[in-house]
């Protein structure tokens, strides 16, 4: 049977793997294979918790702490993405409401001509 400690190292390294994985994939654009990778983690990240209370698996602060530090690193990328596209989508909305209100101006009743030129 496995110790603590090493079932935590085995879990650590798997996890490791998984926020290389969402770096990667974060930075590619591949943001609904990345919240994949996420949901395939939650079980790891579940086990290491629990295991963290054992005195032995302390010692596996350095790594946890690096994997935090990623990760904090790659949710700031999101949030930052996050950002720009919902000022992009404020702005191509505003696009939206200023269209409509040109299109409503010329499609009004032809009664008389708005702007009448003589040649």
């Amino acid at each position: 049977m496995k110790t603590a400690a090493e079932t935590a190292r085995r879990l650590l390294g798997t996890l490791e793997r998984f926020v290389v994985q969402e770096s990667i994939l974060l930075h590619a654009g591949h943001y609904s294979q990345m919240a994949a990778v996420q949901r395939r983690a939650a079980p790891v990240i579940a086990s290491l918790c629990q295991l963290g209370a054992d005195p032995g698996v302390a010692a596996l602060g350095e790594r946890v702490a690096a994997l935090l530090a990623r990760r904090r690193q790659n949710l700031s990328c999101i949030a930052a993405r996050c950002d720009f596209l919902r000022t992009e989508r404020d702005r191509v909305s505003a696009g939206r409401q200023r269209l409509r209100r040109l299109v409503s101006y010329r499609s009004a009743p032809a009664g008389k001509p708005r702007l009448a030129a003589t040649v």
